[in-house]
């Protein structure tokens, strides 16, 4: 019995269609062509002539890899061979040459695949819920469209993305390119053809901004990503997404809204808002080959404040430790040289006892 890797292609439909993977609906048999070709990479385990696990990466912008579509025969399963597959195409994508970023999403549940990444050294970046909706009425105002104006300017559109986004000081450094595809923002996924495609409103101030834009994932959204926390209190906002959503449902068929939310905004919404929020999903990853120390990109950057501020926060908590430890230390002395006064005292009221027997 021996066991060998190679990557995948149309032809090894046949092989993966063999496989007992137990699953109810494996969409991958219906794109089989597209998971080995255009952008995609799929690779699998044999044993023998046999295949027993498979798994890939999407590449996105020509730079970042999104691992995924792990897949294993039941008859064949306990055996580690999950981890062996994953742990061999992150090795691919890392020989990659145009590959800069690796990564993963997993459910919130799925502490089966967190733990396959941790052991790759694979860091978690950030915890996203899919909030979906398709009624907004309790969250619109009936006339707040007013608020916001529409932006048709590519150039304007890319001022902010670069004072938000890209901007290395600004709070959000994940951008959610796609539905279930959170990136870290750098300026190859903002293409003049993606900014032009995209719809975009200003509110009347032009502090803030919202973009939308429709793309299917087994069924059809209007994928709405507003940079700041604070959608609740800003006059309109609903009101608009609402107005564009109807558009959409009439001319093209979309089904709901999708929002990106953290587990902070989550926790904004009122009780009675309109969204399903299914499990969420973590996103982990890091920067590969090369990367420079200065590299500018804001997830970068977050990561390295977040790291000196831990190694303020470990430093803080030692001295507090050793400080309590010293106080801790003394106590102890104190209560030696009490418990020996005690015992002194002891041997004492003994030998009298002693003494008294014997005159006795």
């Amino acid at each position: 019995m021996s066991l060998s890797f190679r990557q995948l292609y149309q032809e090894d439909f046949e092989l993966y269609k063999a496989m007992e993977t137990q699953l109810e609906e494996d969409y991958m048999l219906r794109v089989f062509d597209r998971l080995t070709s255009d952008g995609n990479a799929l690779f699998g385990l044999f044993q023998d002539d046999m295949l027993i696990a498979v798994a890939g990466y999407t590449l996105f912008a020509g730079e970042f890899a999104m691992m995924g579509r792990l897949r294993s025969d039941s008859r064949y399963r306990k055996n580690g061979y999950g981890t062996l597959i994953t742990e061999y195409i992150y090795n691919e994508a890392k020989r990659t040459s145009d590959i800069k970023w690796i990564g993963a999403n997993t459910e919130k549940h799925n502490t089966a695949a967190q733990k396959v990444l941790q052991k790759l050294e694979v860091p978690h970046v950030t915890t996203l819920y899919a909030a979906q909706s398709e009624d907004f009425s309790t969250l619109t105002s009936g006339d707040g469209t007013s608020n916001w104006h529409r932006v048709e300017s590519v150039e304007v559109k890319r001022k902010w993305i670069e004072e938000t986004y890209l901007n290395p000081d600004f709070d959000k450094a994940v951008f959610p390119l796609e539905a279930y595809y959170p990136f870290p923002a750098s300026p190859s996924l903002f293409t003049d053809d993606r900014l032009n495609d995209w719809i975009c409103y200003e509110n009347s101030d032009s502090t803030r901004v919202v973009f939308m834009w429709e793309e299917e994932k087994g069924k059809k959204y209007l994928h709405v990503v507003y940079p700041w926390s604070d959608f609740m209190t800003q006059p309109g906002f609903f009101d608009v997404v609402s107005k564009e959503f109807e558009e959409s449902k009439r001319t093209n068929e979309v089904s709901s809204v999708w929002m990106d939310l953290t587990e902070v905004e989550a926790a904004l919404l009122p009780e009675t808002h309109p969204f399903d929020l299914p499990s969420p999903w973590m996103l982990h990853g890091h920067f590969v080959n090369n990367q420079s120390e200065d590299d500018n990109s804001p997830i970068e950057n977050h990561a390295k404040t977040d790291e000196q501020s831990s190694d303020a926060a470990l430093d803080e908590s030692f001295n507090k430790a050793s400080d309590l430890l010293a106080d801790l230390e003394a106590e102890i002395n104190e209560l030696e040289q009490s418990v020996s006064g005690k015992q002194a005292e002891l041997e004492q009221l003994q030998d009298r006892l002693d003494q008294m027997d014997s005159d006795i």
